[in-house]
């Protein structure tokens, strides 16, 4: 089985002068979400999943335009984080929200930890376990062991091409369920792709299961343009 996680292209954050919480693409956005979509030929997946917030949903456009699935699922789950802090941004000058997160994103492990993003962020990242745990098990891919790795039972397995749009904080959540790695509320930090950009992991079989591995990470090599290549 091969799963493909697509991060949304560029969005608006900031319109008319204001910060918005669930922005659309920008024009660059767009044209990175059909570079994205071009690579791939149609029904070259079985489904695909993807967040219900615009910028998501309008990178999911030429995916849907080029038939690239037979069936798109759109999950509430698939939310990017918007903890407390980063609602009280609304409104509030570019200078501002610059300032916040250039403080947000350098502070120590323990800040994070312990303030509001660190709270909010566990409680993301269960949700999104949870649910992504129930949404394979509905396509026949059991969890059954994460002692050494996470290991899946395939035998029932619906579905071999799997492609999720969604969000930095959302696949940095799935990565690590399916690579089995630490989750911490800095994470999203570390697996940060670029816009558009395509991750893919393929499923390996063992005596007892089967395993994910990381094939390729943050491939935007399609996009033909250093324009194109943002974070």
């Amino acid at each position: 089985m091969e799963i493909v996680l697509i991060r949304h292209g560029q969005p608006e954050w900031v319109k008319d002068g204001e910060y918005t919480v669930d922005p659309g693409l920008t024009e660059i956005g767009k044209k990175q979400a059909e570079k994205s979509a071009s690579f791939f030929s149609e029904n070259s997946m079985d489904e695909i999943w993807v967040s219900p917030l615009s910028r998501a949903q309008e990178t999911l456009k030429p995916f849907e335009e080029r038939n690239i699935a037979p069936k798109v699922k759109t999950f509430e789950w698939l939310r990017e984080a918007l903890d407390d802090d980063e609602k009280k941004l609304i409104g509030e000058s570019q200078e501002t929200i610059r300032e916040y997160f250039d403080h947000r994103n350098t502070r120590s492990f323990e800040d994070w930890m312990e303030t509001t993003h660190g709270a909010y962020m566990k409680g993301f990242s269960e949700n999104i376990i949870k649910n992504f745990d129930e949404s394979l098990s509905d396509i026949g891919v059991i969890s059954i062991d994460d002692r050494y790795d996470r290991l899946l039972d395939l035998s029932n397995n619906k579905i071999n091409n799997l492609m999720i749009i969604s969000h930095a904080g959302t696949m940095s959540t799935l990565l690590s369920y399916l690579l089995n790695l630490p989750l911490y509320p800095w994470t999203w930090r570390k697996f940060l792709p670029r816009h558009a950009g395509h991750t893919f992991l393929r499923s390996t079989e063992i005596s007892s299961g089967h395993f994910f591995r990381m094939k390729e990470f943050n491939n935007v090599s399609f996009m033909g343009s250093d324009e194109l290549k943002t974070y």
